[in-house]
């Protein structure tokens, strides 16, 4: 059964979404992305980082009623996950963790650095005669804002003044990525931004990550 004929044909929100799964890594392949079944997303590996799209789909699905899934987009670096592990006195975590955030926050791109809202990644799967427009569109804002997102997310110089940079959900695990790359140059200024761009997170970084970062800068 084809890629399309199966995201007509599926029923319950899991073959839904698997289905739609397929579709994605199909339209997608010509940038390297395959859909991974077994954890629900599209990844592909450029210059040894992993690119991640999650898709999460709602606990509300029920079928005939509504079948919708959310995105995630994760930049992962398995060399990064050997130097936390050889540097635990230095390190919050121990994993492949660069960055992460909502795809919705990186979908609006216009006249340089307009974003959309975090629902801007959700996709309604619904209606099985509107899946597949409903997967082109998310396509044509993928190309259009996603893949640049990537390409930011995976350049030390380019994400500390990106969105993948100020939106990401764990700050720390960038800067602790910089220095894993040894770019201890650019983590004052990326802390900096990050504080002035999220103005909750400046007590919370003096409480529990100033002190881990400052070591981090003479690594």
């Amino acid at each position: 059964m084809t890629s399309v004929a199966g995201l007509t044909a599926a029923r319950r929100p899991r073959e839904v979404v698997a289905a739609a799964g397929r579709w994605l890594g199909d339209t997608l392949a010509p940038y390297g992305f395959r859909w991974v079944p077994s954890s629900l997303r599209l990844q592909r590996t450029v210059d040894g980082l992993a690119h991640q799209v999650h898709v999460q789909p709602s606990k509300h699905n029920r079928t005939g009623t509504l079948v919708k899934v959310g995105t995630m987009l994760n930049v992962r670096d398995p060399a990064l996950r050997d130097w936390r592990r050889a540097h635990p006195e230095r390190v919050m975590r121990d994993d492949d963790f660069v960055c992460g955030h909502l795809l919705g926050y990186a979908s609006g791109r216009a006249n340089g650095y307009l974003y959309g809202d975090a629902d801007d990644g959700d996709i309604d799967l619904t209606e099985s005669a509107e899946r597949e427009w409903h997967l082109e569109a998310f396509v044509a804002m993928f190309r259009n804002a996603v893949l640049p997102w990537f390409g930011e997310a995976n350049e030390p110089e380019l994400v500390v003044a990106s969105r993948a940079g100020d939106y990401t959900n764990y700050p720390v695990a960038l800067v602790e990525w910089l220095a894993s790359r040894s770019r201890h140059d650019l983590i004052a200024a990326y802390v900096q931004r990050y504080l002035t761009h999220n103005g909750g997170a400046e007590q919370l970084y003096r409480e529990g990550d100033a002190s881990r970062c400052d070591n981090l800068l003479g690594y």
